[in-house]
């Protein structure tokens, strides 16, 4: 991926670190994921009224929020006034208690049961997921958790991988997160250092979308084929 395409897909939001555009990626069909059509994102409680204004120009129509009740209800989202559909679709990232010890050897297993719970037990979730996306009328739509890169990393390996995206193309969108989720984290990283195992994105391990290969053929398998052929057919997302 060329590193003038990485910038022009982050967005110039104010308010938010990781709020990517999908577009531009080639499918092995011949066909390329429209710009400024799905978008993927951190949390978006901080979002300035600059900020709104852009999304209002796009313009963005469906919102859809992969956080717990807890986090929407601390964090609520700053939407523009173009979004007609708010959609919560909570996915819970299972038992997190082993990263409050900061344990640098116990960081890259915990995070491994997150992805696999997440695997296991919220597939249902990005079967509505799908569901909305197969909607012309939902385009522009925009997709994210807090820090955009778990859960909605997930997503969007799903998504790209259903639109025909090769799975290298797909490896290095998810891994964009890594460099612009750091300074987000920050003010955690400088009092525990070692929690940056649990930021760090590696290409094996706990990676989305090796999540994603191991399991989606028995997992997701029911996920996207009946939805592919519908998102295909959406003139939305994908040029001819």
């Amino acid at each position: 991926m060329k590193k003038e395409e990485t910038y022009c897909r982050l967005l110039p939001m104010a308010g938010a670190y990781n709020m990517r555009d999908l577009g531009g990626y080639r499918t092995v069909y011949g066909k390329c994921v429209k710009w400024k059509m799905l978008f993927r994102s951190d949390d978006m409680n901080k979002l300035t009224a600059m900020d709104l204004d852009y999304l209002s120009l796009l313009p963005l129509r469906t919102v859809i929020d992969f956080r717990s009740e807890v986090e929407k209800n601390a964090a609520i989202d700053r939407l523009p006034q173009t979004v007609s559909k708010y959609i919560p679709l909570s996915i819970e990232a299972g038992d997190m208690s082993g990263i409050t010890h900061f344990d640098r050897n116990n960081l890259s297993a915990v995070m491994e049961e997150v992805y696999a719970y997440i695997i296991r037990n919220m597939q249902d979730v990005y079967k509505e997921f799908f569901s909305i996306l197969s909607e012309k009328e939902n385009a522009p739509l925009l997709f994210h958790c807090s820090a955009g890169k778990d859960r909605t990393g997930i997503a969007a390996a799903l998504l790209l991988s259903a639109l025909g995206v090769d799975r290298e193309t797909v490896t290095e969108d998810y891994m964009l997160s890594a460099e612009h989720i750091t300074k987000k984290y920050e003010f955690i990283t400088r009092a525990h250092p070692e929690v940056k195992t649990a930021l760090r994105i590696h290409r094996g391990g706990a990676s989305g979308v090796e999540a994603v290969d191991y399991r989606k053929k028995r997992v997701f398998g029911n996920c996207i084929p009946g939805n592919r052929r519908r998102i295909w057919r959406n003139r939305k997302v994908l040029d001819r």
